[in-house]
């Protein structure tokens, strides 16, 4: 009979093989077109290609430790080495939210109507789009200062001044444990559902959008007075779904991590499955992109065109 942990094995080998390949598609395609095919450049692209190197840094950093794991390869890491493992997986999953929320809001401002009261926005906003990073990197590295203080790898499960977190690492629990956690929770709670709120508005405002577009537009077929309307729409839907595959993910990890954190018995597999969901989104989300990137070669494999086009 097939262990559980050789078939999470196989699951986080796929899910990591798939997201950093995708992943890696994806940021070369943004480098050669920002280098070699600048008029094929769009605004958003420098979000994207930070979100693709975000979501492979977050794959990297919990997948492999966690293929490790499952294949027999125990106590593999030092203190220094698990310290900074995962500060760097938790910083990486910070900027994934950031990201995916300027993402979002960024592509509404594009699709909003030149008459709007956002247009002002509409035009400054991508000339600070390195003070947005700059700004994501510092806030994320402060408030995610505090696992370097408290991460442990796993050596003995059942020394009483440790307080289980997952089966790859634990966190020391002090007398002021309790408060020391809160206050973690707290402001990587409310990080994490401004980011939300903002990505939230954004996504509503894009449906109306396309819904009003919808009704304006139902003659386009045969009309070619918005010959932009297509791409802008693919684009939105595309970012649409990939805000959706996001809440969606991150609120099932985030829901059975907190679950786990506040209980002292020791749910391995419990624990296995949070960091599953919590990588579906790095590894899924390089898919939707590819999917919906219209500059990425197509190959055209019908006998006509092949023949036509010789």
């Amino acid at each position: 009979m097939v262990s559980s942990e050789l078939i999470f094995g196989v699951i986080f080998f796929f899910q990591c093989a798939i997201g950093v390949v995708g992943n890696s598609l994806l940021l070369v395609l943004y480098v050669c077109i920002s280098f070699k095919k600048p008029q094929q450049k769009k605004p958003i692209d420098l979000i994207l290609a930070h979100l693709t190197l975000a979501n492979m840094i977050t794959l990297l950093t919990r997948g492999i430790p966690e293929i490790m794991f499952c294949f027999g390869m125990r106590y593999f890491l030092d203190d220094i080495a698990s310290k900074t493992l995962m500060y760097i997986h938790r910083v990486s999953r910070g900027l994934s939210v950031c990201t995916t929320s300027l993402l979002s809001m960024f592509q509404a401002l594009i699709i909003s109507p030149n008459n709007s009261m956002l247009v002002s926005i509409k035009v400054r906003a991508p000339k600070y789009m390195v003070h947005y990073f700059l700004f994501f990197w510092v806030t994320n590295a402060l408030i995610y200062i505090t696992v370097i203080q408290s991460t442990e790898e796993t050596k003995n499960e059942t020394i009483s001044r440790y307080r289980y977190v997952s089966h790859l690492f634990i966190t020391r629990a002090t007398r002021n444990d309790s408060e020391l956690a809160g206050a973690f929770m707290f402001g990587m709670t409310l990080h994490d559902l401004i980011f939300h709120f903002l990505m939230c508005l954004s996504s509503i405002h894009m449906v109306l959008l396309l819904y009003r577009h919808s009704k304006q537009v139902q003659h386009i077929y045969s009309n070619s007075h918005s010959p932009r309307s297509f791409p802008e729409v693919k684009a939105t839907q595309t970012i649409l779904l990939l805000v959706t595959c996001f809440v969606l993910f991150y609120w099932l990890n985030n829901c059975m991590t907190l679950h786990l954190t506040f209980i002292s018995e020791k749910h391995v597999e419990l624990d296995t499955i949070a960091t599953i969901f919590g990588g579906c989104f790095p590894a899924l989300s390089p898919l939707l992109l590819i999917g919906s990137e219209s500059r990425i070669p197509k190959l055209h494999c019908i006998p006509g065109k092949a023949q036509s086009s010789s």
